[in-house]
């Protein structure tokens, strides 16, 4: 099977429901709707269930009003034994055409009904150059994430924000949490943490790469904590960790961080307070800042993922 034929496509139209107080998108239902594209392709490829491993760095770069469909795209780029790497874009339809609102790569894995990994026993072919430019590119990122994949998440010192209880509403099959119910929560959850260091209307800028470690069950309760480690001018970070408790014991599920932009006067808004940002954070940020703006250059095809043009560094034939 070719890249180009593990395309599936989900469409979406944002209500009152799914927005912000000021009438965007809300960030966590821009990830579940991500993840539920990836997932959809991952097992449409594997055809059996499959469930988030590992999502990388993502940024929104173009807002998303209540009102506005949301097409996302979503293809199969790289296998390896167990796991399926996914490219998801979603762009946003507008009269005068599409804008790409984002772009997400993460690693799914293949698993039985009792939950644990299975071969996935299908291979993935490259029949033309952006095929194979899409392969390259995924083989050298699956190597570079390994180690994180395998490092256990490290533990903080970071104040609990709330615990909640998986209920069989936040899964899809099976007694597993739905990854895409996780990250919802995660940004609400985050972005509490950023109102209670300073109020204002926080709308998400991006996530840093999340590895979920281990398995959270229906009837687990997960603990989030969470606080502000970097302060901008207009933007925040906040620092995540999940832990999950429940008969299997308590586990560390993940960690990670939330850059949010303060939207409380219906544009970026000064905050009012800087926090020393330390050489991780202003990494992280300058990391962000290059990215971003490598999408926003990006350019759409009918055939294709816009993502190919980054790779490239094309400037020209937009859809």
């Amino acid at each position: 099977m070719n890249i180009s034929d593990t395309e599936v496509e989900v469409v979406r139209l944002v209500t009152p429901h799914n927005v912000n107080p000021i009438g965007t998108l809300y960030g966590g239902y821009m990830l579940q709707w991500l993840v539920d594209a990836g997932t959809i392709a991952a097992m449409d490829f594997s055809e059996s269930d499959a469930v988030l491993g590992y999502l990388d760095r993502m940024h929104f770069i173009a807002p998303v009003k209540v009102g506005d469909i949301v097409k996302f795209r979503a293809w199969i780029v790289h296998v390896r034994r167990s796991s399926m790497t996914a490219l998801v874009e979603a762009y946003v339809k507008k009269p005068e055409g599409l804008s790409l609102a984002t772009i997400a790569r993460a690693i799914f894995v293949k698993v039985g009904a009792d939950g644990r990994p299975l071969p996935v026993e299908k291979t993935l072919q490259t029949s033309n150059g952006w095929e194979r430019s899409l392969w390259s590119y995924f083989s050298r990122w699956r190597e570079a994430v390994e180690p994180e994949l395998r490092r256990e998440p490290a533990a903080g010192d970071l104040p609990a924000v709330t615990q909640i209880q998986v209920m069989p509403e936040d899964a899809v099959y099976g007694g597993l949490m739905y990854g895409g119910r996780l990250l919802y929560y995660l940004d609400q959850i985050a972005a509490i943490a950023a109102f209670n260091y300073r109020p204002g209307i926080y709308v998400t800028a991006s996530l840093n790469s999340i590895n979920f470690k281990r398995p959270i069950y229906v009837g687990d309760i997960i603990v989030v904590r969470g606080g502000v480690d970097y302060v901008g001018h207009t933007s925040l970070e906040v620092a995540f960790e999940v832990v999950a408790r429940g008969l299997r014991g308590e586990r560390r599920v993940a960690g990670g961080y939330f850059t949010f932009v303060n939207m409380s006067g219906g544009r970026p808004t000064p905050i009012g307070q800087e926090l020393v940002k330390d050489a991780d954070a202003l990494r992280r940020k300058s990391q962000n800042l290059a990215e971003a703006s490598a999408l926003k250059a990006a350019v759409l095809y009918e055939d294709r993922p816009a993502y190919v043009s980054v790779l490239e560094g094309r400037q020209g034939g937009a859809l």
